[in-house]
């Protein structure tokens, strides 16, 4: 069987060589490297080869001109290119050439302070060997970009010569025995072309990535390749449009922007490049987030159309697959993890108030007796997050686990935010000794979205999970459907979690010295606890959840590599703090009757500290109008005439936020919480009693 043909910018062993290995096997794919860019366009459009890999944009340097102006197409060369896939490749360059027997310069290479440049950045590496006899550098252009901070060191003045692919300019550096050539290649050059490794890691920024389009011929053909590349239905999508506007019309660009936004689409990328046309003239290129192959609601639909009343000209280059939603995605869809929710002393639920009691007053934390626990009781608000724990041995350097994170460069994890809603209908009997402690409850976690978000040079991921507890599938032998277990959940929790690259030494020592951001409340709480974690509370909630992540238990981890003045306080335990003392509030105006949590929503805005003050507040809101209704606290049905009555005077709306050391925000969020009794006017289920504890 012939097999498809893929081009690549070569020689072997380039980048771009790389990058289609991932995604292109040899076994399965007769790969052709050619000279250039346009020579990949060219043999796509022919038939030549029915795919070709082309470098896009690297987030270190930015977009890829010479991949931009082809794409522009000014002269109709290539009318049925489009892009059908990404691949994003990470990017460690070598400085390769001869080995001098002459020892390396004793320097660390960071230029001489200034009064405009007090701290002058440093390269993240030193030579291995003597560059004193180097003339010249052969490299793309790319790469001479994103070693900046090395060559600036070490081979300032050097003369640089660009060529077509760094694997070239290995090539010819061997070419040359008199020592005095270098390139900047991949490791991988160096053995293809047995050149010695003059320096290693060279590029500015570990994370240093190169995302590649994948080209194929025709423009309407949504067949799902064997790479998997092709947009699919269900999965997060990304297309590229480009479009030119009338320069002479005011608000032209902003009119053909506004086609995406009048339809909800969220623009990833822009770029331009010069017309051709006329002077300062630019054709406009637009990546967003959806599909015109998959577009069921016809919002993409909708967008072009109004792309082609307000641009001068358009063309659709392509939809494909969003390969980190989709790596995400490919995980298994959900985790299943069971627990137990006892409530003696040495469960998880004592245990935290053994853990808490030395920071809180009895009147927040306590909620067991001090004696044999009562036999009627709640699952109180926010007990949740020490049961459930993930369920994998796999941690990654950080001492995180393995089941969110995105992939290399974004190995840096914060909690930034999320949402709880505890169930106040008759699904809340699975929390209270309704429900038998030996009936387990699932947590049926999924992660429901994965993001790049930021400017070129500061991408961040952005993970959304949700988690639903309630019964199991099997549950008192109900044989319960997945769906039907998550609707049954007594509590539905949504995390959003932040991935970000690494840091370099100087960038994490600098940040230690950083004030923190303050944001002052422009509100005073009604009641508030002021605490001072330490490194014993901080790991005995890490034990006690389960995570290892090192920003909460190494200080030195977390001082030298993640940029932080001292161990963190986890968000969960700040969470459920707020929870806490929200709960020790939470009591009926109208009726003095105590409430339970409805639902919270929080931000994290800043990290809060070992050792440094926290104050945690809570702010009942001011009601526009109160009637006085008493809800009744049984456990039958609502009358359909009290439900109003019961949406409004049920619930109570707070604010509830941290103030760190410094008396800003550190987290910031709203609470609501509903008299027992209170039943949804669009859900009237069976009502729960508050059972004391």
């Amino acid at each position: 069987m012939t097999k498809e043909t893929v081009a690549f910018l070569g020689p072997v062993s380039s980048y771009s060589h790389q990058a289609t290995l991932g995604c292109f096997p040899e076994a399965d794919y007769e790969l052709v490297p050619v000279v250039t860019i346009r020579d990949i366009f060219e043999a796509v459009q022919s038939g030549t080869a029915s795919r070709g890999v082309v470098p896009f944009e690297n987030s270190t340097n930015g977009s890829v001109v010479f991949t931009l102006d082809l794409f522009a197409d000014r002269e109709l060369s290539y009318p049925d290119i489009s892009v059908c896939g990404e691949i994003y490749q990470d990017v460690h360059h070598c400085l390769l050439g001869h080995k001098s027997s002459s020892l390396p310069q004793d320097t660390d290479g960071a230029s001489t302070p200034t009064p405009a440049v007090p701290k002058p950045l440093k390269p993240r590496t030193k030579p291995l060997s003597s560059l004193d006899k180097i003339q010249r550098i052969y490299s793309h252009p790319q790469a001479f970009g994103q070693c900046e901070l090395f060559l600036g060191a070490y081979l300032k003045g050097i003369e640089r010569i660009d060529v077509t692919s760094t694997s070239k300019a290995a090539e010819l550096v061997k070419a040359d025995t008199t020592g005095t050539s270098a390139a900047i290649a991949s490791e991988a050059a160096s053995v293809v072309h047995k050149l010695d490794v003059l320096a290693r890691n060279i590029e500015d920024t570990v994370d240093n990535t190169t995302r590649f389009f994948v080209l194929r011929k025709g423009l309407e053909n949504d067949k799902v390749d064997d790479a998997g590349l092709f947009a699919q239905a269900g999965a997060h999508e990304k297309s590229l449009v480009s479009f030119t506007v009338d320069h002479k019309s005011p608000g032209a660009l902003a009119d053909a922007l506004d086609s995406f936004k009048s339809y909800q689409l969220n623009l990833t990328s822009i770029n331009s490049r010069p017309s051709k046309i006329r002077p300062f003239q630019y054709i406009f290129f637009v990546e967003f987030e959806g599909s015109k192959l998959h577009d069921p609601q016809g919002v993409v639909k909708g967008a072009f159309e109004l792309l082609d009343k307000a641009a001068q000209s358009w063309r659709w280059l392509g939809s494909w697959t969003d390969q980190l939603s989709a790596k995400m995605g490919a995980r298994s869809p959900s985790n299943s993890i069971y627990d137990k929710l006892r409530h003696d002393k040495s469960s998880p639920y004592g245990l935290l108030e053994l853990t808490l009691a030395k920071f809180l007053p009895d009147s927040v934390n306590r909620t067991l007796p001090k004696e044999a626990p009562t036999g009627a009781w709640q699952l109180p608000a926010g007990y949740h997050l020490v049961f459930f724990p993930p369920p994998t041995a796999n941690l990654l350097d950080d001492g995180t686990d393995d089941m969110h994170f995105p992939g290399k460069p974004w190995v840096r994890r914060m909690w930034a935010g999320g949402s709880i809603e505890f169930r106040t209908d008759g699904r809340r009997r699975y929390l209270t000794s309704k429900h038998h402690q030996d009936d387990a409850l699932r947590c049926n976690e999924q992660i429901k979205d994965a993001v790049v978000k930021g400017s070129v040079g500061n991408e961040k991921v952005w993970v959304d999970i949700t988690r639903a507890i309630g019964p199991t599938r099997a549950y008192r032998k109900l044989n319960l459907s997945a769906a039907e277990a998550v609707d049954k959940a007594a509590i539905i929790e949504t995390r959003n979690l932040v991935f970000m690259p690494a840091k370099t030494p100087e960038e994490a020592i600098d940040d230690v010295s950083k004030p923190t951001r303050i944001i002052k409340p422009t509100i005073k709480p009604d009641f508030s606890v002021s605490i001072i974690p330490d490194a014993n509370l901080l790991f005995r909630f890490s034990a006690l959840t389960f995570n290892a992540h090192r920003i909460h238990l190494d200080r030195e981890y977390a001082r030298t590599v993640e940029g932080f003045r001292n161990l963190v306080v986890h968000g969960p335990l700040s969470i459920l703090l707020m929870l806490k003392v929200l709960s020790s509030q939470m009591r009926s105006l109208e009726t003095g009757i105590p409430q339970m949590v409805k639902s919270i929503t929080y931000k994290n805005l800043t990290p809060l500290f070992a050792d440094e003050k926290m104050t945690i507040c809570v702010r009942r809101q001011p009601r526009a109008s109160a009637a006085s209704t008493e809800a009744d606290a049984t456990e039958t049905p609502i009358k359909a005439d009290s439900i109003q009555a019961a949406a409004d005077s049920g619930i109570t709306k707070w604010d509830v936020w941290i103030e760190n050391a410094e008396g800003g925000y550190a987290v910031k969020g709203t609470a609501e919480t509903v008299t027992a009794g209170y039943a949804s006017p669009t859900d009237p289920k069976r009502l729960v009693r508050l059972v004391k504890g």
